[in-house]
């Protein structure tokens, strides 16, 4: 399949799912999205063979536009600091500490396998965080720090995922390519 087709399905199930949500409230959005996600790929055998550099360009990059978009700048760069300690090194350390957790917990589960599945769920969903926020009330610091960390650290999960797979597939793992990856994603990326 053509990777503008797919794209074109892609967005279409976007838009499917938010006009769903204003009819189906208890349900949050991004679980419609992955429920219409997994319907379309069980019935028609749907498959994306995207490069992860195309995803972040395709997807990633115009979701965290519009959800930076509104959020004030002067409270980001007041904020940087605890941001970016967030945003890398609490990724990373979620990874390895949850990796090492689940694979204590399952222990059929390869390690390598442990680390993939926590490095893709730790870092935090900025659509989540607006989402909660709105329910909830934080104090703005906490709301602004939270907030720009999600914004941040998309590319220190997908670092972590990507070479948690790359280790299993392949038996390999390289701190320093995947350090030189890490950058170019942050920089190039966002």
């Amino acid at each position: 399949m053509e990777i503008l087709e797919a794209v074109l399905i892609l967005l279409g199930l976007v838009l499917v799912s938010n006009v769903a949500s204003h009819y189906i409230t208890a349900v949050p959005v991004s679980l419609l999205q992955v429920a219409f996600g997994v319907i379309i790929a069980i019935l028609f055998k749907f498959k994306i063979d995207l490069d992860t550099t195309w995803f972040m360009l395709l997807f990633v990059a115009p979701l965290l536009f519009n959800d930076g978009r509104d959020f004030p700048k002067k409270e980001l760069w007041k904020l940087r600091g605890p941001i970016f300690e967030n945003a890398i090194l609490l990724v990373f350390l979620t990874t390895i500490i949850g990796g090492f957790f689940v694979s204590w917990l399952v222990p059929s589960m390869p390690l390598g396998v442990s680390f993939a599945l926590v490095a893709i769920l730790s870092p935090t969903d900025p659509v989540a965080v607006q989402s909660i926020s709105k329910r909830v009330k934080l104090p703005k610091n906490i709301l602004h720090l939270v907030s720009g960390e999600s914004l941040i650290n998309d590319a220190s999960g997908l670092i972590a995922f990507k070479y948690a797979i790359a280790a299993v597939v392949t038996g390999y793992f390289s701190i320093s390519k995947a350090a030189g990856d890490f950058v170019y994603m942050a920089i190039v990326d966002h």
